[in-house]
């Protein structure tokens, strides 16, 4: 299991390239980074601080020359994909560049996508942009204009990881991940997904992943996703119980 977040990607070759890149003043102005979704906040973050100067221009994970467009696991709509070429035009406002963060940039839309074509190519001298994605299927013409980092996650944190099987099993796993972060939990659970597929058993793991998608729409905490996962797995409570309509949708 995965502790640090941090000390995984600062050690990633993919963000010591770009880390050399900024530092060289050769980052390119669009660059597109292929990464596990438990790490893409922290990395907007970190490349951010890199671009546009570290706290105290931070707060809440905002900064001043920092544009969303879509948010955490939310593809942009066309209109906040139009929108970009308006605000990256403003000079930066604290910092020396304004970075904009498109956000599952391998669910834009067609038209989203086609949007962006003229201001990824050649966006202003003072604008940086980023694709952000867990998978790498950018459309071609996006992609010909970009430059692709891939940052992965080591093999042995992602290898298949079989349920816990007893009481006493769910009782270890509970102990062991009682001070973990949301992201270190799903990347648990991926592994069980994983595992599960391997096994045959699509149900169940079709089932896992739509909890997965429920819980980080809704953000729960660490706390609350144990607690969830032990009422379903272990309890057998419904998920339609749990999640409500939620699950229906």
């Amino acid at each position: 299991m995965i502790d640090d977040f941090v000390s995984t990607l600062e050690n990633s070759i993919g963000w010591q390239r770009i880390v050399d890149a900024v530092y060289s003043s050769k980052c390119p102005q669009s660059l597109s980074v292929t990464i596990p979704s438990c790490m893409q906040e922290l990395f907007v973050r970190k490349f951010g601080e890199l671009l546009l100067g570290s706290s105290p221009s931070w707060k809440d994970g905002t900064h001043s020359d920092l544009i969303s467009a879509g948010k955490y696991l939310s593809p942009p709509t066309i209109d906040e994909c139009r929108a970009l070429r308006t605000e990256l035009a403003l000079y930066p406002l604290i910092s020396k560049f304004r970075l904009a963060v498109i956000w599952e940039a391998n669910k834009l839309s067609i038209e989203a996508s086609n949007s962006l074509l003229k201001l990824t190519e050649e966006p202003p001298h003072h604008a940086h942009i980023l694709f952000i994605s867990e998978e790498d299927k950018l459309i071609p013409t996006i992609k010909s204009r970009v430059n692709s980092i891939h940052i992965d996650l080591p093999d042995e944190v992602v290898a298949p990881q079989p349920l816990p099987a007893t009481s006493e099993d769910f009782a270890l796993w509970v102990n062991n991940l009682k001070k973990t972060t949301s992201e270190c939990l799903y990347l648990e659970i991926q592994r069980w997904i994983e595992y599960l597929t391997i096994e045959g058993d699509f149900t169940a793991a079709a089932k896992l992943e739509s909890m997965v998608k429920i819980m980080q729409q809704k953000r729960l905490s660490a706390t609350m996703i144990q607690d969830t996962i032990y009422a379903v797995l272990k309890e057998g409570i419904p998920s339609e119980q749990i999640f409500g309509s939620l699950w229906k949708a």
